[in-house]
């Protein structure tokens, strides 16, 4: 059965597609390095922030260079369009339990401050979640991928494609649709609000007299951790709640005027690979200390540069 569809391959759109994955590829990267290069990284918010970079990583590494290639080089084979279907929902779906963990670990921080959080449960718990999320995705898909996978056919250029790609429709089974609302999108969104008020009360509290140095000190730092998680979450719920509201829309009204809406709160939602990175480095004490720390030696370098050579001259 084939599906019209409506398609574009503007240079204008080209570009910023290419763009967009440069910058996303960059600043992930620059997220590990920044890492590597940290003596000392061994925060328990950092193993959120480098699973949220691989998969923003991973986004802008397959996901996008394989829409790109689906889009306007040449329709994609039944397997990799499969892939591409499977990489786009597991990604998101696990950028949304990412953020949901990385408040319930603040939280639980807060009420138990002096107990330290050991890095292998989290990042234990991030792998064993993101194998789940790729399996719920990834078994019917690779299992019935040819009752998913529809032909469809340009009104434009009348070129038919095999691909019809996750920003632009659903083929799940009913029961898929319903679990996905339930289990991808609403739980975990309402334990994210939930989460964000707690947090916002916690930012609101004043800050108690007749602290001596060290406490006062404590003290700002736990702000600037709750506030880091916060300004995640927000970022997050700000990007991604237009595209999950047309994604259960679409799932009961499948039209072209949707479907295009849909598609332009995906690339909306994708800016988050772009933006996140640079939250990082603003509100993660650790990061923003590491590209401090960079600074100074390359500052310190110069100037014994400078001095050596001063004294030969």
């Amino acid at each position: 059965m084939a599906i019209e569809y409506e398609d574009s391959s503007s240079i204008p759109e080209k570009l910023a597609l290419l763009a967009l994955i440069a910058a996303i590829v960059i600043g992930n990267v620059c997220v590990f390095v920044t890492y590597i290069v940290r003596s000392d990284g061994k925060h328990w918010s950092n193993m959120f922030v480098l699973g949220m970079a691989f998969v923003d990583l991973f986004i802008g590494s397959f996901v996008l260079p394989m829409r790109f290639i689906s889009a306007y080089d040449k329709p994609l084979t039944s397997r990799l369009c499969a892939a591409l279907t499977i990489g786009e929902s597991g990604s998101i779906a696990c950028i949304i339990y990412s953020i949901l963990f990385m408040i319930s670990v603040r939280l639980y921080n807060l009420k138990k401050a002096f107990q330290p959080i050991r890095r292998r449960y989290i990042i234990i718990l991030l792998l064993t979640i993101w194998f789940s999320l790729f399996f719920f995705y990834g078994i019917p898909f690779m299992i019935n991928s040819s009752g998913y996978l529809l032909t469809v056919t340009s009104s434009t250029t009348n070129q038919t494609s095999y691909c019809k790609t996750y920003a632009t429709s659903i083929h799940h089974p009913l029961w898929m649709s319903y679990a996905e609302i339930g289990l991808i999108f609403s739980f975990p969104l309402l334990c994210i609000f939930l989460g964000n008020i707690f947090l916002i009360r916690h930012l609101s509290q004043r800050r108690p007299r007749r602290l001596d140095s060290i406490d006062r000190r404590e003290h700002l730092v736990a702000k600037k951790m709750t506030w880091h998680v916060l300004s995640l979450s927000l970022a997050f719920l700000c990007l991604c709640l237009p595209w999950i509201s047309i994604r259960i829309l679409i799932m009961f009204f499948n039209t072209k005027t949707i479907q295009r809406t849909l598609q332009i709160t995906y690339y909306f939602l994708i800016t988050k690979c772009v933006i996140f990175p640079i939250l990082y480095a603003a509100t993660n004490a650790s990061f923003r200390g590491s590209f401090a720390m960079y600074r100074h030696k390359r500052i310190t370098t110069n100037n014994r540069v400078w001095t050596v050579h001063g004294y030969f001259r």
